[in-house]
């Protein structure tokens, strides 16, 4: 995956106030690439209706 990708994806939900979740870094082995992006995880969901 391309971090181009998730930075744009990320840019849009702030723009849109939207909440942004990252599962990780694609591949099987997420235990390796992890979850990081710009050095936090982002775990955000919407808020229940």
């Amino acid at each position: 995956m391309e971090i181009e990708w998730v930075r744009e994806i990320f840019q849009a939900c702030r723009k849109q106030k939207v909440p942004f979740f990252f599962k990780q870094w694609g591949g099987v082995r997420k235990d390796l690439t992890g979850r990081l992006l710009g050095g936090r995880t982002y775990d955000e969901m919407p808020k229940a209706a």
